[in-house]
């Protein structure tokens, strides 16, 4: 896979910087290995009939961080084994399945001409109507290669007024077949203007080419759009873009619509940030090609050591572009953090949703999902323990997709 290679070019890179004589005073480089015994009372999340397992996960991997005159780079990599003692047939062993990376590269910070690298490896859902759940490698998950690369060339005419030019590669492949393979290239400009030390107004156009293993969904898109930032005293940030995009098909079809993007965040004291959040824009899936996707969220943080909470109530619309097709989704969030000590750590996470999927050819399905997870974690030094559990219900009106999950674990990782 090309996503490969360009892992293993980022890794050389890297490795050749932090490896001069001149440059070990700003590499740093954190090896680690994970080791995890986990049981799962219903591995495949099946209505009946539930296949229980013990799971053992083994998980070297190494943080490798440089930051050099002309290039900061961060790369997490890690290789992600699980094996099944019942059920060996779900390993996961292949190369290709248990690469796991976060990784950036930024060349030339600060100056006109700037190069961003990202590469990441992760595990994705295929198709977000099915079962599934994101502890869960096995059920309607692949691994999934992502890769952008973008030059930017900014030139300031002055210190208030800048034209950005730049061009993004991006690329994504999937283990699994039945992931969509996508590549695109886009070329954008922006010109930006500063009014002050508080406001800054932008407007921009983006011109894509996007290429799929399938060629029903190949396209051209256009994309116009206008913005500001504006800090609206100490406390309150607000930054709202709006725009069009238009997306031509190789089929001949075609669509649009507005786009928008929107944040109003309030510092209301020095431990409570609340956060209003609003999206629209066409986006692409993993197996059912280009939709429209709309998602507004409330958020309510609250950070003072020791304790970091955080509540968020979300919405969430999708409408297939080529099918149709619309999932909803309302949900609530939960989730808190207690340090009792310096070495214990108590952290609870609980989400209620609500789901409406609704399929020309298919059964209207309602859900209601339900997830706990609550974990201890022990630190000391260079290791770190952690013993937890989690629950998931899963109540469909549809027969067949109603499902209980109960998984204990327990970790161990010693860092050097």
């Amino acid at each position: 896979m090309k996503m490969i290679r360009l892992m293993h070019l980022l890794l050389v890179v890297l490795f050749v910087c932090c490896t001069s004589s001149l440059a070990m005073a700003a590499a740093e480089f954190h090896p680690r290995v994970t080791v995890e015994e986990e049981y799962n009372d219903n591995i495949y999340l099946s209505d009946s009939g539930e296949e229980s397992d013990w799971i053992t996960t083994i998980e070297p991997g190494i943080q490798l961080l440089y930051k050099g005159r002309s290039i900061d780079a961060t790369i997490d990599y890690s290789l992600h084994y699980r094996f099944y003692l019942d059920n060996n047939q779900e390993n996961e062993e292949s190369f290709k399945d248990v690469q796991r990376a976060n990784a950036s590269v930024l060349f030339f910070e600060g100056r006109p001409f700037t190069l961003q690298l990202n590469e990441t490896i992760s595990r994705e859902t295929l198709d977000e109507r099915r079962n599934s759940a994101a502890y869960n490698d096995i059920v309607n998950r692949t691994t999934a290669y992502h890769t952008v690369v973008r030059p930017q060339y900014r030139l300031e005419f002055d210190p208030t007024l800048a034209l950005i030019l730049g061009y993004s590669y991006d690329r994504k492949d999937y283990v699994d077949p039945r992931g969509s393979d996508t590549e695109e290239h886009s070329g954008d400009v922006t010109l930006e203007k500063i009014l002050s030390s508080a406001t800054t107004i932008y407007g921009g156009y983006a011109y894509r080419v996007f290429n799929s293993d399938d060629p029903a969904e190949d396209f051209d898109r256009q994309d116009y759009h206008l913005g500001f930032r504006h800090h609206l005293g100490a406390r309150t940030t607000l930054a709202l873009q709006g725009g069009f995009s238009n997306i031509d098909y190789d089929s001949g079809y075609s669509t649009d619509s507005t786009t928008w993007l929107g944040e109003l965040s309030y510092q209301l004291t020095p431990a409570v940030q609340l956060a209003l959040t609003y999206s629209q824009d066409f986006t692409v899936t993993v197996t059912e090609g280009v939709t429209k996707a709309q998602e507004a969220a409330f958020a309510v943080n609250y950070v003072k050591d020791p304790f970091t909470a955080e509540s968020k109530l979300y919405w969430t619309n999708s409408d297939y572009v080529r099918q149709n097709r619309t999932d909803t989704a309302y949900g609530w969030s939960v989730g808190f953090s207690n340090h009792y000590s310096r070495a214990f750590t108590f952290n609870v996470d609980t989400e209620l949703e609500y789901a409406q999927y609704e399929e020309a050819g298919m059964a209207d399905e309602d859900v209601y999902r339900l997830t706990l997870e609550t974990s201890l974690d022990y630190e000391y030094r260079r290791f770190l323990a952690s013993c937890g559990y989690r629950y998931r219900i899963n109540n469909s009106d549809v027969d067949g997709n109603d499902y209980t999950n109960n998984v204990i674990f327990l970790s161990g990782t010693m860092r050097f």
